[in-house]
């Protein structure tokens, strides 16, 4: 049985308030959105990320678009696999790199993050709900937090010894879930984990590969795990990062 959306999501008739960047990356913005129907009701939450434009027309373009710089975009060769765009210009366009290879990039990553959330919610993984993606928006997720600021990533966050074990059972059933997904995150650690309400919630994939589908699938994913497992292990528990990996390749039909 297909998980239902959940009630809170908001697909038309609906208004949106820009309440101010959450994150600024090298690559990426994410603002915090208020959603709500027309009549004010139904108010939620909602994280948006957008790529930069990497070229503008005018002085200021960026500002009216939101942003604060221009994108650089760099080191995503090796996640690309696979991935190829259908359409013959786009694919020359981005072996060369190109200006507009690199927009059908970026733009190609949050359609992948949007897609591999989308699976990864759909097998029951702690990740936030993907409301919506278009070229224009970008990616509109659940917003993990609440009015007073989003939820800390696990690296900051102070968790006593019996949360920090509820949060190692929980990364681990995460990684199983993802395995059982098909996917590898590939860029895994406590900067892509978030602590909130007492779970564990697993965020920013667009690099996601598909780990039997890409030859680097199974060195992303022993890379992965050996990150988290040096992280939980440097605050104090007993974790294996081997045994954890053959766990995982246990899970693979």
């Amino acid at each position: 049985m297909a998980r239902p959306v959940p009630d809170w999501v908001l697909t038309e008739w609906f208004t949106d308030v820009d309440l101010g960047v959450l994150k600024s990356g090298k690559e990426a913005e994410i603002r915090v959105v208020e959603r709500s129907r027309r009549d004010g009701s139904g108010r939620h939450l909602l994280a948006q990320k957008r790529y930069r434009p990497r070229r503008v027309a005018y002085k200021g373009q960026l500002e009216e678009l939101g942003f604060t710089r221009a994108a650089t975009f760099r080191n995503d060769i090796g996640y690309r696999e696979g991935r190829a765009p259908a359409n013959s210009r786009d694919r020359r366009a981005v072996e060369k790199m190109s200006r507009h290879g690199k927009q059908v990039v970026a733009e190609s990553w949050l359609g992948q993050e949007h897609d591999v959330l989308r699976s990864l919610w759909e097998v029951g993984a702690p990740v936030p709900f993907p409301v919506s993606f278009d070229d224009h928006g970008g990616l509109f997720l659940e917003y993990l937090g609440d009015d007073q600021g989003a939820a800390p990533r696990l690296a900051q966050a102070r968790l006593s010894p019996p949360e920090l074990r509820r949060a190692w059972d929980q990364l681990v059933e995460a990684m199983f879930l993802m395995v059982d997904a098909g996917w590898v995150h590939a860029d895994l650690s406590a900067y892509n984990l978030l602590w909130w309400a007492d779970r564990l919630w697993v965020i920013d994939v667009p690099q996601a590969v598909d780990l039997v589908g890409s030859t680097q699938g199974f060195e992303l994913l022993h890379r992965d795990v050996v990150n988290v497992c040096g992280w939980f292990a440097r605050h104090g528990l007993e974790v294996d990062a081997e045994v954890v990996f053959a766990e995982l390749l246990g899970r693979i039909g």
